[in-house]
């Protein structure tokens, strides 16, 4: 199709001086549009952390500064995992006279229908859902049993009632639940499972764990460790394929918690080495990160892009309970009692 004339028949340099001040109409109206909206300021998330220690008779978690006390009926409390959902508080932990424990804005009540909870250690809140994950007590067989529980009611495992099993990491993908864990095979064996069916990861000639599971699309991320030598080493699986984080030179390492942000896989994980001394590590896509001061982690989460670890660091050469926020490290309140930051969960206020 030919271009459409105008009707008027204005001159060259008329029309080159027209268009040029509508384009300078143009951009003053766009400026002054983006001026006009409010500078947003940056969003300062929540920061929920859980404090763990045995010789506590109450739980405990860390918000914005305020410690929160979690009434229970048992003594020796520890306050293993925390799920914010909307203005909802969910906290999973366990305590020594009544085993597995669930607090949700503070009220607490008990993990056993099915399936009696000895310890929670991790916790996901979904569509309404809370699902919760530990270790349970198989009276028939007098063994420990991996287990998952919907809403308290626990839901069957491959092989865990048939014998020892663990339960230790938990992740909801829509409709998917996966669990990490171990089954005792010939040796301890990490396995996760999902829906109930389970997939082996470790060789059940040497001893592996897993300890922690994230699910982005169709990729499967399990961290843990396996053995070798008399020692082992950080380890995590993506779709069933080991992948070591270490050389091997430390007498022992793990990876307890992993987060998986776009493509980018965290890892965090504890060492010890042949003097016997201990330090943590965060990883970034296989590559070490600078946690100052740190001894112990226990969890990393990412938001916003900012990634957070918790655990226990060095402060003035004393060990007190930690956070760090992308390496800088944050003190969190500490007593006689040396508390351990032992999960972290960020959220938008």
């Amino acid at each position: 199709m030919g271009t459409k004339k105008s009707s008027f028949n204005f001159q060259p340099s008329v029309k080159n001086a027209i268009r040029f001040f509508i384009c300078l109409l143009c951009l003053l109206n766009f400026s002054c549009k983006k001026k006009s909206v409010p500078d947003v300021d940056p969003v300062v998330p929540d920061v929920y952390v859980t404090y763990s220690n045995t010789y506590r008779t109450y739980g405990q978690y860390w918000k914005n500064g305020e410690l929160i006390t979690l009434p229970t009926p048992g003594n020796f409390v520890n306050a293993r995992a925390i799920y914010v959902s909307g203005t909802d508080v969910h906290v999973a932990g366990d305590a020594s006279s009544s085993g597995g424990q669930y607090w949700k804005n503070g009220v607490v009540s008990g993990v056993d229908e099915g399936l009696p909870s000895m310890l929670l250690y991790d916790l996901v809140v979904s569509e309404g859902n809370v699902y919760t994950c530990g270790d349970g007590f198989n009276s028939r067989q007098l063994i420990n049993q991996a287990g998952y529980w919907k809403n308290g009611v626990s839901v069957p495992l491959d092989e865990a009632s048939a014998r020892g099993s663990r339960a230790r990491g938990l992740c909801v993908a829509g409709k998917d639940v996966y669990v990490a864990g171990s089954l005792a095979f010939q040796n301890e064996t990490a396995v996760y499972w999902k829906n109930g069916v389970v997939v082996t990861l470790g060789n059940r000639l040497t001893t592996s764990y897993a300890t922690s599971i994230a699910v982005s699309g169709k990729d499967v991320y399990v961290a843990g460790s396996q053995s070798v030598d008399i020692g082992t080493r950080a380890t995590y699986w993506k779709n069933g394929t080991a992948n070591f984080l270490t050389n091997g030179s430390e007498f022992s390492s793990d990876v307890v918690d992993i987060a998986v942000a776009g493509k980018d896989v965290y890892c965090v994980g504890n060492f010890q080495y042949y003097n016997s001394t201990r330090s943590a590590k965060l990883w970034k896509n296989g590559e070490l990160q600078n946690l100052p001061g740190a001894v112990r982690v226990s969890s990393v989460f990412v938001f916003n892009n900012d990634v957070y670890v918790a655990g226990e660091g060095l402060d003035n050469d004393v060990k007190t309970p930690m956070y760090w926020k992308n390496g800088v490290p944050v003190v969190l309140p500490n007593d006689s009692n040396g508390p351990f930051a032992s999960s972290i969960f960020v959220t938008k206020p």
